[in-house]
């Protein structure tokens, strides 16, 4: 039995580590990601991006912790400074209805649009247009709807990773997005940023969240070495600046 991938999933090595029976053992062979080489690198926006480690009890309900450490800690701050352009990129599009679910059972209903694989293209534009525009302060944006349209979000300021991508280059594509906005959509109005560690005004921010089964996805876009530190370190926020 050969498996091949061209991105190392802790799903498919569990998959192979169960299925693939031999008499003679198994092999796995997988690339180390020097820092040179991970996706952080090509990020050419001067900004300051924060990582920030999840708690997860098991693998089965990381994305659970990791949707309610966002809805204690993250959204509160986004709703009590009235953020507008933050761009939520979501890998998985059971964490998006999870979210979705979420922000429409609020106390205070906030306004927000989402960009799925299943939207219509008139949805998609009409939503884009909105959040830049500033009318439509959140955008939801789903991990299958960059992958099969690469839409470029116009409007960003504030991104959040509600888990890293798998394909490392998205999170430097949308990372870069921030340079494409001058703030002059947000009414004169400037917040302060979500990210612990970044500044507020016309700043933009990037915050990350990631659990330690996200080990593989993380490698990739920080560099072996620095994933390494980031797992098994006693902090848990790290800040990168490009």
């Amino acid at each position: 039995m050969i498996v091949t991938s061209t991105l190392t999933d802790p799903l498919i090595l569990s998959m192979f580590k169960r299925f693939a029976k031999s008499a003679q053992g198994l092999v796995k062979i997988r690339r180390r990601t020097p820092e040179e080489d991970a996706t952080i690198a090509n990020v050419i926006l001067a900004t300051r991006q924060v990582f920030q480690r999840v708690t997860a009890t098991s693998f089965s309900t990381q994305s659970e912790d990791r949707l309610a450490y966002f809805t204690t800690k993250v959204l509160p701050q986004i709703l009590r400074n009235q953020q507008k352009h933050t761009l939520i990129f979501i890998p998985s599009y059971f964490d998006f209805v999870a979210l979705r679910s979420v922000l429409l059972k609020l106390p205070e209903p906030i306004d927000f649009v989402s960009v799925t694989e299943y939207a219509r293209t008139s949805e998609v534009s009409r939503g884009r247009a909105r959040f830049l525009q500033g009318r439509k302060p959140l955008m939801l944006y789903t991990g299958r709807a960059h992958y099969f349209h690469r839409h470029f979000m116009k409007g960003v300021r504030h991104l959040v990773f509600l888990g890293l991508p798998e394909d490392p280059t998205f999170y430097s594509d949308h990372v870069n997005l921030l340079n494409e906005f001058g703030g002059n959509h947000d009414n004169g109005k400037q917040n302060d940023s979500i990210a612990a560690a970044a500044s507020g005004g016309n700043v933009a921010s990037c915050l990350a969240l990631f659990t330690k089964y996200d080990a593989h996805a993380l490698e990739r876009v920080v560099g072996s070495s620095n994933s390494r530190h980031m797992l098994q370190g006693e902090k848990s926020t790290f800040l990168f600046t490009s």
